[in-house]
């Protein structure tokens, strides 16, 4: 009887071998994919907190050039109310018409984002994040560039073909000061009182810059990239928890 339970025996005996050697392999799997999906949240996390950083770069050159805009709407304004309303020059003039046309560029940092996209868009798990993401980088810079481009175009366009027969010189600026102090002499300032197509590239001009700085900077942007961080923040401070 003993010799016919032996081969019940081994058989048992090979089941928990198996049995064994499976739950070793599944706990083997459990704990590489346990250490897969850490190292993949720890790379997740860093990157989150590379594009906040490199947003809040961002922002601060766009807080800046908003608000250089608003000084050459500003100088703009005081320019053409001189003008309008037969007023004397005063040297100040050239120094509005210098801020005017003292043009600003959105300086910015794509290196974090293309640094995801070579990894794989889908490392960032929140997909609403992601959509938002993409948004802000393709979509909202992308847009804005090109209309800025368009104002600093016109710019470039009224020093080269508009200014020339009507100011001593352009692009006068003092390095060494803040704000580089830029200035535009007029040649003959009374007649541009009554100079048509002057007035009409010096009010179009001013609303180009009304549209870039107070929609494509303040409603569009800015408002896009606001959000960007704050979800940011708020992923990081979820993976962090």
């Amino acid at each position: 009887m003993a010799d016919d339970n032996r081969p019940l025996k081994y058989t048992r005996y090979a089941i928990g071998e198996i049995v064994l050697v499976v739950i070793g392999i599944l706990i083997a799997l459990q704990i590489n994919n346990w250490n897969q999906n850490r190292m993949k949240a720890a790379e997740e996390l860093h990157m989150l907190k590379a594009l906040k950083v490199g947003l809040e770069k961002n922002q601060k050159d766009l807080f800046w050039n908003v608000e250089h805009i608003d000084r050459s709407i500003s100088s703009g304004n005081k320019i053409i109310d001189a003008l309008e309303n037969d007023l004397p020059y005063q040297d100040s003039i050239a120094d509005h018409f210098g801020i005017l046309m003292f043009p600003v560029m959105f300086l910015h940092s794509t290196s974090a984002f293309e640094t995801l996209k070579s990894k794989g868009i889908d490392l960032i798990s929140n997909a609403d994040l992601r959509d938002q993401i993409i948004d802000v980088y393709d979509s909202g810079y992308t847009f804005f560039l090109k209309n800025e481009a368009v104002t600093l175009d016109e710019a470039e366009r009224g020093l080269k073909h508009i200014f020339p027969t009507r100011f001593h010189e352009s692009y006068v600026y003092d390095l060494d000061k803040d704000g580089y102090e830029p200035r535009l002499v007029p040649l003959d300032y009374e007649a541009l009182k009554n100079d048509q197509e002057f007035m009409y590239y010096l009010k179009s001009y001013k609303n180009r810059l009304n549209i870039l700085g107070n929609f494509h900077y303040r409603l569009s942007l800015l408002i896009k990239v606001q959000a960007l961080i704050d979800s940011l923040g708020q992923e990081i401070k979820v993976m962090e928890e």
